[in-house]
């Protein structure tokens, strides 16, 4: 097959501001203890639309089809701002942003193919960070003062069948997944309402900018300015090149397989075992118990481990705290509401007990749920280990939900690059099916290539999970 060569190109380049000046009280905006210990870093969330042309019955198909307004895209984004005021500031410390309405960049391009083209690629997680904001609108650690550091940047796609891919890097300081898929539908929602001629939006959910504060409050920090594990003069980056260094010599793999909704019931059932048949497994530990399983398995048939020798294996994911905490806060709370959970099997073992250690994990999780939650957010030393991984779900936060007047996103990847740091990192998301809905979970693995080529030739893993 002939590999497809992306060409972008850019259209225009513009900063949205929000509609409405910040009110004098709301200038500077004081982050909860949970975010001030958070790190300066952007996530990618890639959403992908087949059809952008509607008509007044909205089928997107009729005879008098056109393509959607972009500004109707940038005054909706504008207004959103508003509600949003610390996204269009920026960080003048650890603790604190000034919400000077400075923007947010929007990017228009024009793609040189169709979206299938790029979709259906083997190599299209390759290809990704060609319609992502550009990489220095984003990547800044150690390298620039943060109070240059954009909070969100956008990039509209627009590819030759029409079809569209609207990319975002998120800042991780001030939202995490939860807070993107608040901020993005409250987008869409005006968006879609102006496209509808709609005066108002009536079901429109407001941020909470205030609950994760009032749970969490600030405490006391240095100001040092730093730029995630920098001091602005490129100390983080001495262990970037280090942990660079030692990855060097390995070849990390990034492809995605589906689980749908029978093959997830299935695996619940797999998970369940006479010692723990009164415990129904969530979709959660069902699917991400099997994925541990078979990904330690691959690593030790890669370093030629016996069964008996393959040694530990831990999990690390993070856990939503909104819906924990008493009382729970309100699902628009923005912020990092989350909570690390560590999972360990002591070798390598079947796949109902590499639930069970996630349940278990979960729920000692709750049991000291506000214990260490102002420490960093982060997993370990971030270090390669043999037998540590890392997973990140995504589901059920309303990313497949986002229609902007055009029709939800029938694609969504949070992935923007693979790159040798990304080793052991397993990401989610809801997969859309034709209709709209969702049928199981998409998930993306970056694994070593020999443990990756062992993982896509096992039968017992293919049953379930489905290339894509």
């Amino acid at each position: 097959m002939e590999q497809l060569k992306l060409e972008v190109e850019v259209i225009s380049t513009e900063t949205i501001k929000p509609s409405t000046p910040t009110p004098t009280n709301h200038k500077l905006f004081t982050l909860s203890c949970l975010d001030q210990t958070s790190l300066f870093a952007h996530f990618p969330i890639l959403l992908f639309y087949p059809n952008t042309t509607r008509d007044d019955s909205g089928s997107g198909s009729g005879p008098n089809t056109r393509p959607i307004d972009i500004s109707t895209l940038k005054t909706s984004l504008s207004e959103t701002l508003t509600s949003f005021y610390p996204l269009a500031g920026r960080s003048n410390s650890d603790s604190t942003i000034l919400c000077d309405d400075q923007g947010i960049p929007f990017i228009e391009t024009r793609v040189n193919c169709n979206l299938d083209d790029l979709l259906n690629s083997p190599r299209k997680l390759y290809l990704l960070g060609k319609i992502l904001p550009s990489f220095q609108l984003y990547m800044s650690y150690g390298q620039r003062p943060i109070d240059e550091i954009v909070h969100v940047a956008i990039q509209f796609n627009v590819f030759l069948c029409g079809g569209v891919a609207i990319s975002f890097y998120m800042l991780h300081k001030i939202l995490d997944g939860a807070s993107a898929g608040v901020f993005l539908n409250h987008w869409a929602a005006i968006a879609r309402a102006k496209s509808s001629n709609i005066l108002s939006v009536s079901s429109l959910n407001e941020p909470d900018l205030e609950a994760t504060i009032k749970a969490f409050p600030p405490i006391p920090l240095i100001n040092n300015n730093e730029c995630g594990d920098g001091d602005g003069d490129g100390a983080g980056d001495k262990t970037l090149v280090s942990r660079l260094s030692y990855l060097k010599s390995i070849t990390v793999v990034g492809k995605s397989f589906v689980f749908n909704n029978v093959s997830i019931k299935k695996l619940k059932n797999k998970a369940v075992t006479s010692e723990n048949n009164k415990r129904n497994p969530t979709s959660f530990e069902a699917v991400t118990g099997f994925i541990w399983h078979h990904i330690f398995a691959a690593a030790c048939t890669a370093a030629s481990l016996p069964n008996p020798d393959s040694g530990p294996s831990e999990l690390w994911f993070m856990s939503n705290i909104r819906p924990r905490i008493s009382p729970p806060l309100p699902k628009a709370s923005i912020g990092n509401l989350i909570k690390p959970v560590h999972a360990r099997i002591d070798t390598l073992c079947d796949v109902s007990k590499h639930a069970t250690a996630i349940h278990e994990a979960i729920a000692e999780m709750n049991e000291n749920l506000l214990e260490n939650l102002r420490e960093k957010n982060s997993f370990g030393n971030g270090g390669y280990k043999f037998g540590s991984y890392v997973v990140t779900s995504w589901c059920k936060l309303g990313l497949n939900e986002v229609d902007f007047g055009f029709g939800k996103p029938n694609r969504v990847i949070p992935v923007g690059l693979v790159h040798p740091l990304m080793r052991n990192f397993i990401l989610m998301v809801d997969n859309s099916d034709r209709s709209g809905g969702i049928d199981g979970i998409e998930v993306f693995f970056f694994l070593e290539e020999s443990e990756m080529q062992i993982l896509e030739s096992n039968s017992q893993f293919l049953v379930f999970a489905s290339p894509n």
